[in-house]
């Protein structure tokens, strides 16, 4: 079947996750190409192959694998003026929200509640463009053989059983957005007296919270996963081997929905009905949110509201004891 349509992909993880809940079903109907960073790769890889997927890089790099490509349609989930202009540059067709002033590059122009879950925006996008997706959505990932075998040996590395530890996730897109390390702390000490083993996840920016999250706790209970910096694929399968997950509103809580994992979502400046991950069958979900009814913000931090020791007022307003009650529900 000769590919005409190529999805781009929006850039951060948990959109990413939350438009592949209808990309999977869609594409076991129609296949057709995707456009995004390469990292995002590693969270399908268990079930995709290179071929259908075209590495976002450069523009000069990206026009020209997209024109090689000889997709005729881009059906364009991010809501930028750039990935527009990149497609209609490379000679396809356009069809996305009328957003960012990119109007005049659409040559379909749509319109959604914005007021919708952002999984279920997507969703409409991809239907509009002629694709089969499914009305109810359902979290998925497919990780990478070798990247679960390496999460497997390395859990077993530290004495620990799968299924049987929590990984706790500090960092977001913005600090701001982070509710605070030191409550974080608590949490982590609660767990491990309750004989649950606690790892942080992340990357090598949020190492240095993880290390003051594991002051005083038992080394045999507690791992800095974070200063590895492992890669998003090692990074997944370590984090869907784990009891609970506990985190902000941010990529690795998508993953650990989508994975099968139990999951705590810390909700200040956004809130779960709108971008809540798409949860794998079976997993249970608790959020838990100061509900301030400015959120969704805008996030101009600290211009729309004044800060409470460094954080948004909605961040600064969600206890330990919220997120303890929350934690509970689920062990």
């Amino acid at each position: 079947m000769r590919l005409k349509k190529v999805v781009f992909l929006p850039n951060w993880v948990g959109d990413f996750l939350m438009a592949f809940a209808s990309l999977d079903c869609a594409f076991e109907k129609e296949p057709f190409l995707l456009f995004g960073y390469p990292k995002l790769f590693e969270l399908i890889k268990g079930k995709y192959q290179r071929d259908f997927w075209i590495e976002k890089g450069s523009w000069g790099s990206s026009l020209w694998r997209l024109f090689r490509s000889s997709a005729v349609e881009a059906v364009l989930l991010p809501n930028s003026f750039s990935s527009a202009l990149m497609a209609t540059l490379a000679g396809m067709k356009t069809i996305g929200l009328d957003t960012d002033a990119r109007g005049f590059l659409l040559n379909r122009r749509l319109r959604v509640d914005k007021t919708l879950h952002q999984a279920e925006i997507y969703r409409r996008i991809l239907e509009e463009s002629g694709l089969k997706v499914p009305e109810r959505l359902t979290g998925w990932l497919y990780l990478g053989e070798r990247d679960v075998e390496w999460a497997r040996g390395f859990i077993k590395s530290l004495g620990w059983k799968e299924r049987g530890f929590a990984a706790l996730h500090v960092g977001a897109s913005k600090p701001q957005r982070c509710w605070p390390v030191e409550s974080f702390a608590e949490v982590a000490r609660r767990l491990i007296g309750a004989g649950v083993p606690v790892a942080v996840v992340g990357g090598a920016s949020e190492a240095e919270d993880a290390e003051v999250i594991g002051e005083g706790l038992p080394d045999n209970m507690f791992v800095n996963v974070a200063k590895l910096n492992l890669s998003l694929g090692k990074l997944a399968a370590f984090i869907s081997l784990a009891k609970l997950f506990v985190g902000n509103d941010s990529g690795p809580l998508h993953i650990a929905a989508a994975s099968g994992v139990d999951c705590v979502g810390i909700y200040g400046t956004s809130i779960p009905e709108k971008t809540g991950p798409v949860l794998a069958k079976g997993v249970r979900f608790v959020p838990v949110s100061s509900r301030y009814p400015c959120a969704p913000c805008r996030e101009r931090f600290f211009e729309e509201c004044d800060p409470v020791n460094g954080k948004p007022p909605c961040i600064a307003a969600i206890g330990v004891e919220d997120v303890w009650q929350a934690v509970e529900a689920l062990l």
